[in-house]
């Protein structure tokens, strides 16, 4: 949290504290205070309402059996149905009802097409709204229901509330008013009062009330009582006067505050922000100290701003050193790299040169003496030529290094191919190379490089199992996750020499008389540029295995697949 924002934070904290303070001042001198005597009187208040929808209401009840009682003798089939209703319809008016509905298994016999909410909890005496829609939606009606004696049927009567002698009170849900008193506000303001068990004082309509709601069920509705209370006179032109002094005298401290912290604090810190952001940038620029925000000698942060220009110079003149350093190292190390190369390539290189120049020797002895010349001699040249050239040659592909050009190939069409080439070379015959099946899935592989990895790793597993009296190579592939594929090339020769087995995938390393030492450093290049990864393992039952991965898209359909390039 930066230093502006916490000053800002304490500005706000401060502002409320004064404005609670004053606000709490103001209650204090124009007497707005709760006394203890009110909740017991809005507790009268509601208890009142209550009991006259009580009172309201159990003599409904009692209608409801009278109700009941005359008309369990009716006929409710579909020929009696009309007197039925006539009857209903007289005791409506005679007994000053508004509603008279007979159920028989909760169907309506009077008037099936008006369905009532229902169903009628005796508990509640207060109230309710008997439908959304239609007729009776438009007021609340008091409910009372009773069985008819000896019969299934269940009676139900209505009428609306009476009068309710209280001051001022509203009973209301979540669809509006149910009941009220004549100065009651609109439903939409009685909203905020729903949180029970809280007194609200308001001026409505000239009058200082005291207000307090509270719900009859958890969900509703609500019943809101308030009386006017006792004071003389409640002045609201001098609390607003009051309250904008005080804030325009505020708004006046904080602006000049805020003037003097801009511009003895705020200033200086931003330059130095945007000189650490500078350095962070790599640009070793120093604060300028003539500027009058660093001038003030005695200021902590014009002793700041010194010592960063401080750390400024130590650091450029430490990175200058680092440089220097590190070009010397890196010269040193090019050149180490360099001696180690050229020796490892002139080692490989003078064993063929050394025999190239014996056999070059003896020929020319013999025709000194006039002697035909050797023909091993001349095939002997011929032969290390052909090896200092492969030597050549590899070092030329490993320091190219050419980008793959990845295509979609079915797996094991692309493996089967490269081993059906193998297999009719005379260096194989007699040798069988395992398989499993392999998974079907389609790779994204560079054709000539997939197979120059896999026959360089079979080849070196053939001569690694050459003097084996059961020599056994195998080839396997395994899925890797849902995006990759791992070949693992495995025979059960005798393994590597420890000292060899760190070094496997460095140029110019090798355990064959014969060997360049480049075949793996470039199947290391080639599966890296497929964004595979190549390392070689002893199992725990003898084998050396070589295992590299390739990415994988995804299975592919039957009979689909992807034919290596020509001379893969």
């Amino acid at each position: 949290m930066s230093i502006q924002l916490k000053i800002g934070l304490g500005f706000a904290i401060l502002t409320i504290l004064l404005t609670t303070a004053t606000s709490f001042w103001a209650a204090q001198t124009l007497s707005i205070s709760l006394e203890a005597s009110d909740l017991g009187k809005l507790q009268g208040l509601r208890g009142q309402v209550l009991q006259t929808f009580a009172a309201e209401h159990a003599a409904l009840a009692s209608i409801s059996q009278q109700v009941g009682a005359a008309l369990g003798v009716l006929d409710f089939s579909e020929a009696g149905l009309e007197e039925a209703l006539g009857v209903a319809e007289q005791l409506k008016r005679h007994l000053s009802l508004d509603w008279i509905e007979v159920y028989r298994d909760g169907i309506p016999l009077l008037h099936p097409s008006i369905r009532l909410r229902g169903p009628f909890v005796p508990a509640r005496r207060w109230p309710v709204r008997l439908t959304t829609a239609g007729p009776l939606s438009g007021a609340p009606y008091l409910v009372a229901a009773s069985r008819v004696p000896d019969h299934p049927l269940l009676v139900v009567v209505a009428r609306r509330p009476g009068e309710v002698r209280v001051p001022f009170y509203a009973f209301w849900d979540q669809d509006g008013l149910l009941a009220h008193s004549p100065d009651s506000p609109p439903p939409a303001d009685l909203r905020e009062f729903e949180p029970g068990g809280v007194t609200f004082q308001r001026l409505h309509r000239g009058r200082f009330l005291r207000l307090r709601a509270e719900p009859l069920e958890p969900a509703g509705p609500y019943l809101l009582v308030g009386y006017e209370a006792d004071m003389a006179t409640l002045s609201r032109t001098g609390v607003n006067a009051l309250m904008i002094r005080l804030a325009l005298l505020e708004m006046g401290g904080l602006l000049v505050l805020g003037y003097f912290l801009g511009r003895r604090l705020f200033h200086p810190l931003s330059r130095l922000k945007s000189g650490i952001e500078r350095v962070a940038e790599g640009h070793w620029q120093e604060l300028p100290l003539e500027e009058d925000a660093f001038r003030t000698e005695g200021d902590e942060i014009g002793v700041l701003a010194r010592s960063f220009n401080r750390m400024v110079r130590e650091l450029r003149a430490a990175q200058d050193r680092l440089l220097e350093v590190q070009t010397q190292l890196l010269q040193k190390e090019k050149m180490a790299v360099l001696g180690r190369f050229s020796a490892n390539v002139a080692h490989e290189i003078n064993n063929p040169l050394g025999t190239i120049l014996i056999s070059a020797g003896l020929i020319q002895e013999a025709l000194q003496a006039g002697q035909p010349p050797d023909a091993g001699d001349l095939e002997a040249i011929v032969e290390e030529t052909k090896r200092c050239r492969a030597i050549v040659e590899s070092l030329l592909r490993y320091a190219h290094n050419r980008p793959p050009d990845l295509q979609a190939y079915f797996l094991p069409d692309l493996v089967a191919g490269i081993l059906h080439r193998l297999s009719g070379g005379a260096a194989w015959r007699g040798l069988t190379v395992e398989t499993e099946p392999f998974p079907p899935v389609t790779v994204l592989a560079d054709a000539t490089g997939f197979s120059q990895v896999l026959r360089n790793l079979l080849e070196n597993a053939r001569d690694a199992v050459a003097g084996e009296a059961a020599p056994r190579i195998r080839v396997t592939a395994r899925p890797v996750g849902h995006d990759a594929v791992r070949l693992t090339v495995a025979d059960n020769g005798p393994g590597l020499p420890g000292e060899v087995s760190a070094h496997l995938f460095e140029p110019l390393m090798t355990t064959k008389a014969q060997g360049t030492g480049l075949g793996l450093a470039i199947c290391q290049s080639i599966v890296e540029g497929h964004g595979g990864r190549i390392w070689a393992e002893r199992t725990a039952d003898g084998w050396t295995a070589f295992h590299f991965t390739v990415r994988a898209t995804a299975p592919a359909p039957e009979g689909a697949g992807g034919a290596p390039a020509e001379g893969a």
